[in-house]
């Protein structure tokens, strides 16, 4: 799961804007057709946008949670990731119409249920836009679908539905200032648009890639890469032998992960695991070649005890999101 900055920046960019075939249209129905004051069409508008922030925020708890409930193991995590992260793809690659074949990743809603909602947009009450609002659940538009594949992944109902809102909440503004006015600014405007959004789908599907490849512990990431980068530049120490022991630290920061010692191949290790200030994705660490996984709340320890592999080398340690690695040398 990516962080929320970058779910919201995706909102703000690009959600409004893949959705306003549908949505919008919507939204300026239900406001248009309205015949009351302006205070009505701007209460109209807000109740839309607060009704889809609501109904997105459930679906997103509900995802999370029904993924977590099946208690998936790291190399599930990994292998969901990976999947959301190849739909991503198709979804990014169909709005860059690279080939009539990725339009098969946008999923379509069922054309009475199109119909259905076009026709309460024609009430003048000013809670149709309400109904509408929450009723866009039912039709989520291409990125959406792509966040709905990352909430299901991330298998944890409070992402999940930190992530729907996040998303939502960043489309809010777009949706509303372009919602109504892409159609007069016409199709070239709009197809525009849909290249950019069509890019950052895609970025997002290679973050989520890489999440995937350091769940399964592949030793190829992104952060791997930017640590040998620097390491080219500077001086890298690691632990050496002397230092060995079965008694390690492992401390977790805002930075990632620092261990106090390596340890000796194939022994039995006392791994305590300090969370000093790590409060984001920090907090779930995760081993994924021993199968180990435990959240350590800020201010909190614990006591991990595994057996070292028998071939020295480097265990990489990561949070369950992929986002901060570090390693423990095994001599």
């Amino acid at each position: 799961m990516p962080n929320l900055w970058l779910v919201f920046t995706t909102g703000l960019l690009t959600g409004g804007v893949t959705c306003v075939a549908v949505q919008g249209g919507l939204l300026a129905a239900a406001i248009t057709n309205n015949q009351d004051a302006r205070f009505n069409k701007v209460l109209g508008s807000v109740a839309f946008l607060l009704a889809k922030l609501v109904a997105y925020t459930i679906l997103g708890f509900a995802l999370g949670w029904a993924g977590g409930k099946l208690q998936f193991s790291l190399v599930t995590q990994g292998v969901l990731q990976a999947a959301a992260a190849v739909y991503m793809l198709g979804v990014g690659l169909a709005l860059l119409e690279v080939h009539p074949f990725f339009r098969y990743f946008i999923l379509q809603p069922p054309r009475f249920l199109t119909r259905w909602m076009r026709g309460q947009a024609k009430s003048g009450a000013w809670f149709a836009p309400t109904v509408l609002g929450a009723a866009t659940v039912l039709i989520p538009c291409g990125t959406t679908q792509a966040m709905m594949a990352l909430t299901v992944a991330s298998g944890k109902p409070v992402w999940g539905a930190a992530v729907m809102a996040a998303f939502v909440a960043g489309t809010s503004p777009v949706f509303l200032g372009l919602g109504v006015l892409m159609a007069k600014l016409g199709d070239a405007f709009k197809q525009g648009f849909l290249k950019y959004a069509g890019w950052a789908v895609v970025g997002m599907a290679v973050w989520s890639l890489n999440t995937a490849g350091v769940l399964l512990g592949s030793p190829i990431s992104i952060q791997s890469a930017l640590a040998k980068s620097e390491c080219l530049i500077s001086f890298c120490s690691g632990q050496v032998a002397g230092m060995a022991s079965n008694r390690v630290t492992l401390e977790i920061s805002r930075g990632g992960y620092a261990v106090s010692n390596a340890v000796r191949a194939g022994q039995d290790v006392e791994m305590t695991v300090v969370n000093t200030d790590g409060r984001g994705c920090q907090q779930a660490m995760t081993i994924p070649a021993l199968g180990i996984s435990k959240v350590v709340r800020p201010g909190q320890s614990q006591e991990i005890s595994f057996k070292a592999p028998q071939k020295p080398g480097k265990l990489l340690i990561s949070c369950s999101m992929g986002m901060y690695t570090g390693d423990l040398i095994v001599i």
